[in-house]
């Protein structure tokens, strides 16, 4: 009779096979790799409680298919939002994979900006006015041959069929050369079965939205105003919403879906309502639906924006009250210039604009309003007295801002919060190689500690690798001139032992600086994929640090400081304020700097993909061990999987010494 730990081992054998069977109907691929299943029942207990979860694993993990594999098998759909094509497309590789493996029928859809998809009006030559007059007048071929009326076209069913064939059965001539180990272009493929068919890319795409099981699309979809569109094409409830490169999201609410108001917005919303006006200048008056007056009105208000912009200072806080009072003084000039005793209050100016955008959006032959200045005032009168919103005007006096000091609570433009917004789901799940501080992202977020559940990976299964944190300098702006010679010694010296090397510095100047100190250095901001025996210098906060994986190939990476927050920054410098009163200076140091390491390890981690070839990392500020203010803060946000690499040096001669230890062991 066995032994009862030889029992255990078979139930927990047993156990380990049931998971795995669980999921394989889902995973084109033979053998998991470390830790996926876990993360994968993670995610299934999510789904099946209709949770919020946040997973932090390494780059290169498979993020993508074990959070797939487990939505499919609870008979969800796939909603993923990413910031990046790339990412996108591996998305898309995914569900391509199980349709080829696992003899699925998944479909997929990509739904980009319309002046990608356009074959009227390609590239530069694209404007949504132009777009609108032919689809109004009837002269895009395109347009026209998608509807049959209101019903889709022969055409367009032909098309959306060829597209189908291709992804459920042939699945591997989305890939370039049939490799289905590399990344796949169906946005290009269903782009060339469009125009083959004469139909109109976007209008097609939007269909297939509405029967595919995987739809991936950038954040904007869901965090702005136009989430409505996009509920009009499918019910969130069947999608589990997946949110790729998590730790970007935070940014992207503060810094891109602030409520503005622009000049041109308004010149284009007076120019959308003369068309209307034009088209309807045979009707009798009582049929109109804008009016000459209405005309008049918009000029009004487009010239008391640009007052404001001209005369007001910029980067200064404005009070929203002031700013609503220039308008009810303008508008009561004028009315009191014309005879009239009447003077119109700001909810009348207010509702005025809303009725005239809604006259646009309800107009049968007209585009859909491009800009709605009602909500930006609406804004005004909603944060009149408050502490947590900034109102002002940038150092380009092109607009008028509304910026929130923080977002847990804030509504965006789409009338939901961030958390509301997840909650119109099924359920989330937010995954990225980094999430830092869990309890700090939840805040900011707003997310419910106690609804929302965490996985962070603890180890990196890389064979030969060290991370060095260098801590005899620090890269402060103060000591930016004086640390240059020293850093570029650095350099050099990683140079001596591997020519195989990519330096990132946190800002331009210092780039440049060491390009112009180390002869055979090159620029590695534009290159596609960055050579193996070559010496490349980047400023990590360029999309190019981050939205590739160009630099695997690269051996030895140092990164040149910490790439804290831009301090000079008006806005930045407004939230710092507000912050610290709030919370107090250390607090508010760390919500602040939160993303500090996060820009690092994205960068570490496009090199480290390639879990077998050695890899030297370097950290080379003192802060990343131990800072003055936040002390050890952020040592303690480099994710888990990369602790165990870590060896610390305190000069040079330390630096050279662990560096001959790595690369002596490997010989």
């Amino acid at each position: 009779m066995p032994e009862v730990s030889e029992l255990s081992e078979v139930s927990e054998e047993l156990e380990d096979s049931e998971k795995l069977e669980k999921f394989m109907s889902f995973f084109p691929y033979p053998e998991f790799k470390p830790q996926q299943l876990p993360v994968m029942e993670f995610v299934s207990e999510v789904v099946e409680k209709e949770e919020i979860g946040l997973v932090e694993a390494y780059c290169g993990f498979g993020k993508t298919i074990s959070t797939f594999a487990p939505v499919f098998e609870a008979g969800k759909k796939v909603l993923l939002l990413s910031p990046t094509h790339t990412a996108r497309n591996a998305g898309i590789a995914e569900a391509l994979r199980i349709n080829k493996v696992n003899g699925k029928k998944l479909m997929v859809a990509d739904l980009r900006s319309k002046s990608a998809m356009c074959f009227m009006f390609p590239g530069k030559r694209f404007s949504y006015e132009a777009c609108w007059k032919v689809r109004k007048f009837r002269q895009c071929p395109f347009f026209k041959s998608t509807y049959y009326g209101k019903d889709l076209s022969q055409k367009a069913q032909k098309a959306i069929k060829e597209a189908e064939d291709l992804v459920f059965n042939n699945p591997e001539k989305i890939f370039a050369n049939e490799n289905m180990n590399k990344e796949p272009d169906f946005f290009k493929t269903f782009e060339e079965i469009s125009e083959e068919n004469g139909v109109c890319f976007y209008e097609t795409m939007k269909h297939v939205i509405q029967k595919a099981d995987v739809v991936v699309l950038d954040y904007y979809w869901c965090f702005t105003e136009i989430f409505a569109l996009l509920k009009m094409l499918i019910d969130p409830k069947d999608f589990v919403l997946l949110i790729d490169e998590a730790d970007l999201l935070i940014d992207r609410l503060y810094n891109n879906l602030h409520a503005k108001l622009t000049f041109q917005g308004a010149k284009d919303l007076l120019s959308q309502s003369k068309k209307i006006i034009k088209s309807e200048e045979n009707l009798e008056d009582a049929q109109k639906t804008l009016h000459k007056v209405d005309l008049g009105f918009l000029k009004e208000f487009s010239d008391y924006t640009v007052e404001i912009l001209r005369f007001l200072p910029a980067e200064k806080p404005l009070l929203p009250e002031k700013l609503m009072w220039h308008y009810i003084s303008g508008f009561k000039k004028s009315s009191q210039a014309a005879g009239l005793e009447r003077v119109i209050e700001f909810d009348g100016i207010v509702k005025n604009i809303e009725r005239i955008t809604e006259t646009i959006d309800s107009s049968s032959d007209s585009e859909k309003v491009r800009f709605r200045p009602h909500l930006f005032l609406e804004k005004l009168t909603q944060i009149r007295g408050s502490s947590q919103h900034l109102t002002f005007i940038p150092k380009s006096q092109e607009e008028i801002c509304i910026k929130p000091f923080e977002i847990n609570s804030e509504t965006l433009s789409s009338g939901l919060t961030a958390v509301e917004t997840l909650e119109q789901f099924h359920s989330t799940i937010l995954f990225s190689a980094t999430i830092g501080n869990e309890n700090l992202f939840m805040e900011e977020f707003g997310l419910n500690k106690q609804q929302t559940k965490v996985f962070k990976l603890s180890h990196l299964p890389h064979e030969n690798l060290v991370l060095i944190i260098d801590t005899e300098l620090d890269s402060t702006f103060k000591k930016r001139m004086e640390n240059a010679s020293k850093y570029a010694e650095k350099v050099k010296l990683l140079l001596e032992q591997d020519s195989s090397l990519l330096v990132s510095c946190c800002n331009q100047f210092e780039t440049d600086q060491l390009i112009e100190a180390i002869p055979q250095m090159e620029s590695g901001q534009e290159n596609e994929n960055l050579a193996a025996e070559k010496p490349y210098a980047i400023n990590i906060r360029t999309r190019h640090a981050r939205s590739t994986n160009k630099a695997s190939k690269v051996r030895n990476c140092i990164v040149i400081g910490l790439p804290l927050p831009d301090y000079s920054d008006f806005y930045f410098e407004q939230r710092k304020q507000y912050l610290e009163k709030k919370y107090g200076k250390k607090h508010a140091g760390k919500l602040i700097n939160r993303k500090a390491v996060d820009l690092a390890i994205q960068l570490l981690g496009r090199i480290t993909r390639d879990l077998k070839n050695p890899k030297v990392l370097v950290l080379a500020d003192k802060r990343y061990k131990n800072d003055y203010f936040l002390q050890d803060f952020y040592y303690e946000i480099i994710p888990k999987y990369f602790k165990p690499y870590i060896k610390i040096v305190k000069n040079n001669q330390e630096l050279k010494k662990e560096l001959n230890a790595f690369w002596k062991k490997l010989k």
